[in-house]
């Protein structure tokens, strides 16, 4: 058992947190313009979308290589960075802490399960979940098949893997407010001297996408919603004043 530090370049860092800053900024905003999106519901899951493509356009250098993996329907990304022998991947925080609370009660591992037993088994923990019974998965036993399944695009493209980052952000709005990498242990813990800040890597740019001024004359954006009413039911609003005048005189003098 040791632990374990992440020695990356700065440059390589500010990168990887701006794929992350456009991605759920101006990436998501001008996607939302562009295709003049009425409703948000695939919001959450485009932004995925638009951080891979960043990665991908970004990171592929001489100094990473990258792997796209399939769990389910879902496609992500694995980044191996060369200098480190580490793989990186991306998650919410949110996420993440679900995740971690959950973990005993989940049946099949998480991709995250996975990498931690593969490659940060060694890792110690400041703080660590205590638990009565070990924690297994039902699928634990073809932990090494599922692991190679997933990392099968960057077979031939690395030497070896020495550990698995994780890559954690927030946001609020369409705005990153803080991001972080970390090493999780077997049972999720964050690992002893593995947490980095990289939240000094935001740049907090001013939007370049306008914003786009919501036409007044549409229904939708009026209070009556375009409707009007029938004559019977104005009817009734105008003597609705009346009859509650009329309430009241009646409860004074009783």
């Amino acid at each position: 058992m040791h632990t374990a530090n992440i020695f990356l370049s700065p440059a390589l860092i500010a990168k990887m947190v701006r794929c992350i800053e456009d991605a759920v900024g101006d990436d998501i905003r001008a996607d939302i313009r562009q295709h003049d999106l009425q409703t948000k519901n695939s919001v959450p899951s485009r932004i995925w979308d638009l951080l891979n493509t960043n990665i991908i356009k970004t990171l592929d250098t001489e100094d990473c290589t990258i792997a796209k993996a399939h769990r389910g329907p879902w496609e992500m990304l694995v980044v191996y960075e060369k200098s480190t022998h580490c793989i990186f991947t991306f998650m919410r925080e949110k996420r993440f802490a679900e995740l971690r609370n959950r973990q005993h009660k989940r049946r099949c591992m998480h991709y995250i399960d996975m990498l931690a037993r593969q490659f940060n088994v060694d890792l110690l923990a400041d703080q660590q979940q205590l638990s009565l019974f070990p924690n297994t998965f039902s699928d634990e036993d073809r932990l090494p098949e599922l692991v190679q399944t997933m990392l099968s695009d960057l077979e031939g493209g690395v030497e070896v893997v020495r550990h698995h980052v994780l890559v954690l952000f927030d946001t609020v709005g369409y705005q990153l407010t803080h991001v972080r990498a970390v090493m999780v242990t077997p049972s999720l813990d964050i690992a002893q001297n593995s947490e980095q800040d990289w939240s000094q890597y935001i740049a907090a740019d001013e939007s370049t996408v306008v914003e786009k001024v919501p036409n007044s004359n549409v229904p939708g954006n009026q209070p009556n919603r375009g409707l009007h009413l029938t004559a019977k039911a104005m009817a009734r609003q105008k003597s609705r004043p009346k009859q509650k005048e009329l309430e009241r005189t009646t409860k004074r003098e009783s």
